[in-house]
């Protein structure tokens, strides 16, 4: 039974990138100054149809916008989105009473440099779809087109899902992680209730040869490499494991670099905490000696094999450490002059604590949750240390979340 439309005009975007009426309801895809119908069904709510449109609502350039869950915002005209993602760390840092604090603008990117994404594939209809999931379902929208994804990689859907038949089973799914390294695409294959024997084994690496990639993992095991997938840091080539983390545009990449290098300063010896496999820590030993510090075994790993080649840098040591479970403790950074924090979007709060009993004279902080940021933050400033700038930078194209590079001083 279809729900009564109700009546709503759109004041503010709430911070998930929802319009919002003044009675706190949200709904999708709307600005504020819309006036909309709206269907009302438990804790959802569905645009009917713009009857009015607000001032900042503009013409969304892909064709599956509003069904395909990836981006929110693509109808919010670009200087109102700029100023709404600017917006999002200021309204954060006060909800922690942290005010009077410098934000720079918005760093911006072109649309269609995303390197990385995960699609998901599935056999419908005897055909393959490919693509994104739909907006609160799982259901998926087979994509045709994508403004935030990197053309190389899109180009990888078409054929993949002709050999992907005969590969995948009967309502079976794939999760499908595509890499743009500096050398050609790496790919990394979920399939869920598929067996690798042999036979399987030669299809899978004809389908590697077919889409020209340089490397194949499928269910955690490596099936064909042509070459090494690289990444190239500070002038040194280092390979990242099957589907590791890494920044999501190689722009941002380097602009969070810089800002990790200006923050340290003149350090002699800093830290790199979350080091992935080594961002942060190879641009910074240009200058200081780094100490880097992550829970993944196999990013410790790709930094340790790639130091083997490195010249004309400082010192480096790369040790696996959850620092969760086990923080650097105050005692141990006093060591360090500097360090670079790059958590995940939980945050760093116990990591935090000990860094604000520690004597670190610089922390450069980069995070993609402005919440968890602003939690810690208030513990390194309660700590002793000013936030001297933020730098709010939008890696995530047309979505809610945004990166940002802090800088803190001990006063």
């Amino acid at each position: 039974m279809t729900a009564p439309l109700t009546r709503e005009k759109i004041v503010r975007l709430g911070h998930r990138g929802d319009g919002e009426t003044a009675e706190g309801l949200y709904v999708p895809f709307t600005v504020p100054g819309d006036i909309v119908a709206a269907e009302v069904v438990g804790e959802r709510t569905r645009l009917a149809e713009v009857l009015s449109p607000g001032p900042t609502r503009t013409r969304p350039p892909c064709k599956h916008f509003g069904t395909c869950g990836g981006c929110a915002l693509q109808h919010v005209e670009p200087v109102a989105y700029r100023e709404w993602k600017r917006e999002q760390v200021i309204h954060a840092l006060a909800q922690r009473g942290i005010e009077n604090v410098e934000i720079a603008d918005l760093v911006t990117f072109e649309p269609r440099t995303r390197r990385r994404a995960v699609f998901t594939g599935r056999i419908v209809h005897d055909a393959v779809m490919i693509g994104f999931q739909e907006r609160g379902t799982h259901f998926i929208v087979d994509l045709e087109e994508c403004h935030v994804v990197h053309p190389q990689l899109m180009a990888v859907l078409a054929p993949l899902r002709q050999l992907l038949i005969g590969i995948l089973p009967d309502q079976g799914r794939a999760e499908i992680d595509v890499l743009r390294t500096d050398s050609g695409i790496d790919m990394t294959l979920g399939l869920p209730r598929v067996e690798i024997d042999g036979p399987l084994r030669i299809k899978l690496a004809g389908l590697a040869a077919k889409l020209e990639l340089a490397r194949l993992t499928v269910n955690g095991e490596l099936i064909a490499q042509a070459h090494a997938p690289t990444i190239r840091w500070a002038g040194v080539d280092v390979t990242p494991p099957p589907g590791s983390f890494l920044q999501a545009v190689p722009e941002a990449e380097s602009t969070l670099q810089e800002l990790a290098v200006k923050g340290v300063g003149s350090a002699k010896r800093a830290a790199d905490l979350f080091c992935g496999s080594g961002a942060f820590t190879l641009a910074m030993a240009r200058k200081a000696a780094v100490a880097a510090y992550d829970s993944e075994k196999d990013s410790i790993a790709a930094l340790t094999a790639a130091l083997r080649n490195a010249q004309g840098l400082k010192p480096i040591t790369a040790e696996r450490r959850d620092l969760f479970r086990r923080p650097l403790l105050a005692s141990e950074l006093n060591a360090f002059d500097a360090v670079v924090i790059d958590p995940p979007r939980a945050g760093a709060k116990a990591q935090c604590e000990q860094l604000a009993a520690s004597k670190v004279q610089r922390i450069v902080s980069i995070s993609c949750g402005p919440a968890t940021f602003a939690r810690d933050a208030r513990i390194l400033i309660d700590g002793g240390y000013t936030l001297e700038k933020v730098t709010p930078i939008d890696q995530f194209l047309w979505s809610a979340h945004i990166e940002l590079a802090a800088l803190f001083l001990r006063t």
